[in-house]
Order: C-alpha cells, then structure tokens, then sequence
C-alpha cells in the first residue's frame, strides 16, 4: 500500500485553518445580535453558609492574617478571629436568639462589625445593617420594619451621640433589665448591646459576651451551624434612598458568598492586602471587601470608622496595600488632598469603582496621578448583591470598554436590555438593564408590592438603570430611567450633560437633573463643583457648553457650589437638589 506523505508546511496550514475557525466559532457562539449577554463560565457554586465557608479558610491558613484595624490597633489572624466569631456566637445563643430572628448593627467599621457578620450567618440569625449617621426617625424605622430582635450599637460615632439619640427613641430602656426590654416605640427590641465601653442599664457588654462565650455551648453552637442552609438570608441592607424611603433588601448566604466567589476568581489576585474605607453598612464593602476573606486567602485593612482621606492614604502606605475600593468621591477626595504627595499610595496595583456613575477621564487620570496601576468600574446593586459587571474583563490596553464602559456581566450572570413593554431591544439599541441570576435578592422585606414591582415571575431584577450593550456584552451607561429629563417630549440623560461639563479645565464634578417648566414640562438645571482655588461663573461654562451641546441640552439654571447632598454611600441625592432648587427659584412643583 502506498503511503500519502503531506507536506509538513501544509500540515501547519492546515491546523492554522482549523484554529481560525475555531476561534471565529467560539467568537460567534459568545456575541449577540440582540441585547441579551450570559456570561457561561464553569466556575462551580459554593453551597456553604459564610460561617462555613470562613471555617474552611481558617483551617486553611490559620497563622495569616485576615483583618486589620487600623484605629483599633487590633490584627487578626483567621484562627484569631474565628475564636472571636465562635466567642460571640455562643453568647447570641445562651440569649436566646433563634433561626431567623433580625439582629440591627448599627455600628460604623469596626472589629465588632465584622465578627457580627460570621456569628450571625452561624446562627441563622438575619444581620440587619444600620447606617451609624441615622437620626431617631430613621433608626426607629429600620428597627421595626424588619421587627429586629436585638441591636448593638456605640454609644458615639466621632461626633455622633447615637446613645442620646437611641435613648430618646427608647426611653424604657435605663429602667429595664439587660434582656427584657419592653419597648412601646420599637416593641420587638429585646436585647441592646453596648461596643467598645462599659454597659448602662438595660443593656449587654459587647466585650463581656466576647469573653463568657469561649468556653460555653461549643457543641451547640455547632448543631445550630450544621442546621442552617446556604439558601437562608444572611443579611439585610437598606438601600440608599436617592429617590425616597429606603426599602430592606433581603440577600441570603447564597447569594453573597457566590459573589463574593465570582469576585475573588476575577480579580482576587489583587487583593493581597486590600484597604476597604467604604462603609459596612453598604453590600459593596461586605461582599467586595469583607466576604474575601471566606473565599481566599486576603487581608482586609480598615483604615477608620467612618472614612477618611488621610487616614485611608495613611493605611495604603504603612500596610503596603494592593488593592482599594470605594465610591468615586473616596478617589476625588485623595485627589484633591493637599497631603497627597505626603504618602507613598504606589502599592497600589488595582483600584475598584463603584456606586455611581463616573466619566473614563477620571479614572484615567486616577491612573497617572495617583498613581494606580490598574482602574476600573464595576456596576451593581444593593439588590443584586452589589456586583453585576466589571470593567476588568476588558484587555488592559482597551480603553474603550476598561474605563468607558460599565463592564461585562459576572460568570453565571444574565443581563438582558429591554423596552418599556419588556421586550429585549436591538444590539446597540438603549434600554433598561434586567439582571437574573444567583446573586439577586430574595426580596423586600416585608414588602411584597414592591417585590413585585421589582422583580419579574421569570426572576428578572429591573434595575431601572438605561444602558447601551455591545456585541461582546459590555455595557455603557445612559442614565436612570427616575432620572431621565423630558424636556418638551425630548428625553434627556443627566449623564451624558454631566460628561461635557467636567470637561471645562476648572469644574471638578458636575450633576444635572430636572426641575418643573410651565412650557416644556421640565428643564436641565446643573449644580456644579469647581477645582480647589479656582474660580469660574456661570456664564463661562455655558459659553464653553454651547458649542459641544445640542441648545435643549445646555441646563438653562447652573449653580456653582462647595458640595453636593449625599447619601453616606457616596451617591448624590439628586431629588434632594431640585427640591431645593425648586425652592430656591420659588417654582411651583406643579408648574
């Protein structure tokens, strides 16, 4: 028989011609012609509760440190901290907290904070988290409309007297016994637990709890772990309230651990030793920052209760961090500090966005100032437990879609864009962004309505954000839908307004929003925040606005200003500033 000799020349174009094709056929199978993305990814899921799941990292790396706290002056190895965590677990159990019931923790960051967040998830018990800064009517709400159990609180935040505060709410609360409070305001409010000083009347020593539990109840704080399912809600968080009463997003073990797992396998390799100055009381430092602790081997540094620039500069630089993430002004505010060049911040190899929309402009310019290796946004919701796409699929060099745009969905995750009637748009068509996957909510506590109104039979979450996809799933970002001005019939995105506007030399930030208009039912109005030690007027700005800005869109009311009303979260609080607008122009609001 005769034997075929082929070239081995044409053997190699062969196998090229095979690569190529596989390559385009991979391609195709992963871009879309609709608005529709799944990122499909093997990563398995972690059936495990964050107690677990911190258990297994402790028995993994004992002797590595896993937290530290700067203004504490504590550092915790995982053994170190899991013997706390057990400590203050056995001591809920010994008083009586069952599966299920809500624990507030009103507290800033803080050692006891954290703890919290692992003894409860062993428990069973639903941690309900209380931003420090909230005023009696605010912190009366939270508590009883998740009809919370227990709260443990300081009794002062820096300036924040939050015992006088609570004590007012609660005045039963000096003649009770620790335990037995009987509470006409809040009249779920069993247990008050004191952090960080002694305990007054009616209340339990955070530090006294730590100390009994060592030695008591083990066993049975093992059976209570071993009962609770990874479906169970872990935790509680309120959102933001940019646009009204904030509602109690409820997400389960589940849901936050395989996050937080998705998050770690992306971009964990930077998170070595990562400063975390955001507060606690938002999902994106637990499930970004905490939780990295259940799924690798990271150490997390808080660098203060409540945050602080220098501090937090302060932190980078003697604990060498690798890794910071935090809401934009957190980044504008090291920008802008005139101590900046006082600490060495180039450890830094990542830096992670979130929270609020910003422009590429300034995180490159986070890049080269700062300076931070590497920058990125990522998007998400309290809802969806903080983390839905990230810039950092985006290869290093392409601008475009690392700085420009929201990212790409996380592994597991579907993202769809949609019209009014719920129907996915056209590929480069805007609609608004519909999330389904592990890390959606399990609801609103307590609020079916709007449950419903937020997430579809099929488990779609309507984000009420409008975006634009392209063919490979990044997403960029047109505005929210609450937000979007209808000036004349013409629908108007603040953002896009916003991005011309920073783009004048001397205007650091800049948010535009609407407020009522007799003839065109609304116009653009923008407040506006210079650079440190300059010094504009209105007039310039719309002089420089007029040539790169279609006529409608140029905001016919600017005010220059010192700050913006925010959230404690780093989000503007742009109904907040119509209303005094509004009020300021002497409109009527039903003009």
């Amino acid at each position: 028989m005769t034997s075929l000799i082929i070239p081995r020349l044409h053997v190699r174009s062969a196998i090229r011609e095979v690569l190529i094709y596989l390559k385009r056929a991979s391609s195709s199978s992963t871009t879309t012609k609709t608005s529709y993305y799944h990122h499909a990814s093997s990563l398995p899921f972690w059936n495990k509760t964050l107690g677990q799941s911190f258990d297994d990292m402790a028995e993994k790396y004992p002797a590595d440190e896993c937290y530290i706290f700067k203004m504490e002056n504590k550092r915790y190895t995982f053994k170190s901290f899991k013997d706390e965590v057990n400590s203050i677990a056995t001591s809920l159990l010994e008083l009586g907290f069952e599966t299920g019931d809500r624990l507030g923790v009103w507290l800033p960051n803080t050692s006891e904070n954290v703890l919290l967040s692992f003894a409860c998830s062993k428990l069973g018990i639903i941690k309900v988290n209380i931003n420090p800064a909230y005023l009696e009517h605010e912190i009366k709400y939270c508590l009883n409309k998740v009809m919370c159990k227990g709260l443990v609180m300081q009794p002062n935040v820096k300036i924040l007297n939050l015992l006088s505060t609570f004590t007012k709410l609660v005045p039963e609360l000096q003649s009770s016994k620790a335990g037995d409070l009987k509470s006409q305001s809040v009249p779920s409010l069993k247990h008050v637990i004191l952090a960080g000083t002694q305990p007054i009347s009616g209340t339990h020593s955070f530090n006294e709890l730590l100390n009994r539990g060592g030695n008591r109840r083990q066993h049975d704080l093992v059976v209570r772990q071993n009962s609770i399912d990874s479906d169970a809600p872990a935790a509680i968080y309120f959102t933001s309230g940019t646009t009204g009463k904030p509602k109690a997003a409820t997400l389960t073990n589940f849901n936050m651990l395989n996050t937080a797992v998705a998050c770690y396998e992306h971009i964990g390799c930077f998170f070595t030793r990562l400063c975390v100055p955001i507060p606690m009381f938002h999902g994106f430092a637990e499930i970004a920052g905490t939780l990295n602790a259940c799924v690798g081997k990271s150490c997390m540094i808080y660098p203060a209760q409540l945050s602080d620039t220098e501090l937090t500069m302060k932190a980078i630089q003697e604990e060498k961090c690798t890794a910071l993430i935090g809401a934009p002004i957190i980044f504008r505010d090291i920008l802008t500090h005139p101590n900046r060049k006082k600490y060495d911040l180039s450890s830094l190899d990542y830096a992670a966005l979130g929270a609020s929309p910003m422009s590429s402009d300034f995180l490159e310019t986070l890049e080269k100032e700062i300076p931070i290796k590497r920058v990125s946004q990522g998007y998400g919701m309290t809802e969806n437990s903080a983390l839905l796409t990230s810039g950092m699929w985006a290869e290093a060099n392409d601008r475009r879609r690392r700085t420009g745009s929201m990212g790409k969905p996380m592994q597991r995750i579907e993202i769809k864009l949609v019209n009014e009637k719920g129907e996915t748009v056209a590929l480069g068509e805007e609609g608004e962004i519909w999330a389904r996957g592990y890390c959606v909510m399990k609801g609103y506590w307590n609020d079916e309505e709007k449950t419903h109104e937020t997430l579809t039979e099929s488990k779609w979450l309507k984000t009420g954000d409008i975006a634009v996809m392209d063919e490979d799933g990044y997403l960029f970002f047109r505005g929210r839908m609450k937000e979007m001005i209808i000036r004349g019939g013409v629908n108007i995105y603040p953002i896009e307004i916003e991005n011309v506007i920073i783009l004048h030399p001397k205007v650091a930030e800049a948010q535009v929003f609407g407020i009522p208009d007799k003839r065109y039912g609304e116009e653009v109005c923008a407040w506006i925040r210079l650079k440190p030690n300059e010094q504009c007027d209105v007039n310039d700005i719309q002089k420089f606005l007029s040539t790169r800005l279609a006529f409608f869109k140029i905001p016919k009311y600017m005010k220059i200003v010192d700050k913006f009303i925010m959230t404690p979260t780093g989000k503007v609080q742009k109904f907040r500033l119509s209303e005094m607008t509004v009020n300021d122009l002497n409109i009527s609001k039903d003009s």
